[in-house]
């Protein structure tokens, strides 16, 4: 069908102006690529589409140049890496097995923490024994003084200062100076000399109140706590304050499954608890070190000097515990100072296995050490903790709980050095032995209450436990010829110092001998200083309608020094040339200001109350700052009243 004129001319007037739109846009493209035909030409574009950042920046390498393709070590001039902090949880030292008979190994129970060991384990015969000294110094320092709401509160520094000095007052009511930490003061006669007439001496504390029980030698010997002769230690754990007791399950009594999911099962959490509790005591204060040592001995041990054996336990415990408030907010502390020194008799064990054959010469095995030989270990604990808590608050819950105390602080070491038993000791110089204990207690405990009640068992424990074990009873004598006359022998002179040993009537028949020559002096030292500082002095305010029901507990704390030596040997035979000196001392001193307590009206203890005021009158502020510029250890270095005391 043919369209008619005006329809041709439309249809042709639509096709013109289709065609002249597509060549404008064709137009369009053509110039856009000659645009990026150009733009590449002009910036060398490798690809239209891709885009690249060109900068010309060049870095400073300061002083360090570009490294090598191989790495060179570090210059010598370098630092040191920095030590790792933080203290371990539990250290212990094994030193060596025993060599010749089968070794007593005493039945330490060791911990289950991180454990750095020390093995010296030399399997060629005749073995090369050395000394043993250890260094260990544990600190704890603690501040956790809270506050909760304001109020009328104490000042903090001004306690904190007074805590300081009544630290310093305990320090200067011990029998005797703080033990030396120098090794070679132990192996001077003179220093010894000096440290046996403090023992003969010891310094009787001018403070008034102090209650001090001292007992020498034989008298010092047995079970003794707070002064009296008992048969039996009090348990640390049966006398634990309720807050820090663990409750017995008494699920054996419900046979019946709990259908309940478990992570249903609130009972035992404080949190989802009933009532409303406010814990600000509830400390928990330990230093503990078990020392065991069984590095030398022997059946008979000659001595070319002189035999010197001094044991001291000095042990002082200082408490202030004044509440103030409703009746019936005063709490209970219990302060126990117990002490155990001992000697079990232990024969040689391996001597029936030791026969010769008849007729036979006996085999001699020494072991020759040029100098001295040391057995020492130093120990010092400290924990210098404040826990002075300030709440006051409006309880208005129906369920509350706030922990400001509850602290858990322990410095823990055991050692074990197990070394050799032999048949003779011969010593060309002097023998030593040297034990002391020394263990301070300070508990300030003075709170202020106002609103709830004292929780139930809110008393507190202040414990120093000690405890020196001699396996091995030593029986003095002179010495005879025959060992006298061996001892100038020296290693060069091997084989007549085994002719004279063999030709010994008291060696006849033994098929080995094994013997310890020491040209110089046998020093063995167990020095341990522990110190507890605890202030758990409390503002406790309480208020709203719940607040008569709300258990408080200010108290409850429970602070222990306990150091227990184990030394192990057999029954021995000491021939001293020189002579031998032994010399025992038992001191225990405490001073209490405690309300209520036997014969508080007569003690008084105005030293406490001297020093409050004292500290007081010289200014909050001065006497804070120099009291916390000192460490309990600084302190105790620099004790001018215990000097001029036992001056």
């Amino acid at each position: 069908m043919s369209l008619d004129s005006i329809t041709e001319t439309i249809a042709h007037f639509v096709g013109t102006f289709e065609l002249t739109i597509e060549q404008a846009r064709l137009r369009d493209q053509y110039e856009e690529f000659i645009a990026l035909r150009r733009k590449n030409e002009l910036d060398e574009l490798e690809d239209p589409i891709s885009i690249r950042v060109k900068a010309d920046l060049k870095l400073d390498p300061g002083s360090y140049d570009p490294l090598p393709y191989k790495l060179l070590p570090p210059p010598p001039d370098l630092p040191l890496p920095p030590m790792p902090d933080g203290p371990l949880q539990m250290s212990e030292v094994f030193s060596g097995p025993a060599f010749g008979p089968d070794s007593y190994v005493p039945p330490v129970q060791l911990g289950e923490a991180q454990n750095v060991v020390l093995v010296l384990d030399p399997q060629v015969p005749p073995l090369i024994i050395g000394s043993a000294v250890t260094y260990n110094f544990q600190t704890i320092i603690m501040s956790d003084n809270d506050v909760v709401g304001h109020g009328d509160f104490r000042n903090v520094e001004l306690q904190i200062a007074q805590g300081q000095q009544m630290l310093d007052a305990a320090l200067s009511m011990h029998a005797i100076a703080t033990p030396s930490l120098n090794i070679e003061d132990y192996k001077s006669l003179e220093y010894l000399e000096s440290l046996t007439e403090q023992m003969q001496s010891p310094m009787i504390s001018q403070i008034e109140g102090v209650t001090i029980h001292q007992f020498h030698g034989e008298d010092a010997v047995g079970m003794i706590v707070n002064g009296e002769v008992v048969e039996e230690i009090p348990d640390w754990n049966d006398l634990l304050p309720a807050h820090h007791q663990t409750e017995e399950d008494d699920d054996e009594e419900n046979d019946m499954p709990d259908m309940m999911p478990a992570e249903w099962d609130r009972s035992d959490d404080d949190e989802f608890g009933d009532g409303h509790t406010v814990i600000a005591g509830g400390n928990l204060a330990v230093n503990q070190v078990a020392i065991t040592v069984a590095w030398v001995d022997a059946p008979v041990i000659a001595v070319g000097g002189k035999s010197v054996n001094l044991t001291v336990v000095s042990q002082v415990a200082v408490v202030s515990d004044i509440d103030q408030g409703e009746p019936g907010v005063q709490s209970n502390t219990n302060v126990v100072q117990a002490s155990y020194i001992g000697t079990e008799a232990s024969e040689q064990w391996w001597q029936d296995d030791n026969a010769a054959e008849s007729g036979a010469d006996p085999i001699v095995s020494v072991t020759w050490i040029q100098g001295d030989l040391w057995v020492a270990n130093f120990i010092k604990q400290v924990i210098d903790a404040t826990d002075i808590d300030k709440i006051s608050t409006e309880i208005s819950a129906s369920t509350s709980l706030f922990t400001l105390g509850d602290n858990v602080l322990s410095n823990v070491t055991n050692i074990v050095q197990l070394g050799n038993f032999y048949d003779l000791i011969m010593i060309g110089g002097n023998m030593i032995s040297v034990d002391m204990l020394h263990q301070t207690i300070a508990l300030l405990d003075d709170d202020v209450y106002s609103g709830g009640k004292p929780a139930e068992g809110d008393d507190n424990l202040v414990m120093n436990q000690a405890s020196i074990t001699t396996t091995g009873e030593d029986t003095v004598e002179d010495l005879d010829m025959a060992h006298a006359e061996a001892m100038p022998f020296q290693q060069v002179d091997r084989e007549a110092f085994e002719d004279a040993l063999t030709s010994n009537p008291d060696y006849a028949g033994m098929e080995l001998i094994r013997v310890l020559k020491i040209e110089g002096d046998l020093v063995q030292i167990n020095s341990v200083e522990q110190i507890t500082l605890l202030q758990d002095q409390d503002d406790l305010s309480v208020e709203g309608a719940a607040a008569v029901d709300a258990a408080v507990n200010g108290a409850g704390n429970a602070l222990l020094n306990a150091a227990n030596i184990t030394k192990v040997g057999v029954d021995s035979t000491v021939m001293a040339a020189g002579g031998e000196y032994s010399e025992l001392l038992l001191h225990q001193a405490e001073l209490l200001d405690i309300p209520d307590a036997p014969d508080a009206s007569e003690l008084a203890n105005e030293a406490i109350a001297i020093l409050m005021e004292e500290t007081a009158a010289a200014g909050e502020n001065a006497a804070a700052q120099a009291q916390s510029d000192l460490t309990p250890s600084e302190i105790a270095s620099t004790d001018d009243a215990m000097q001029s005391m036992l001056a």
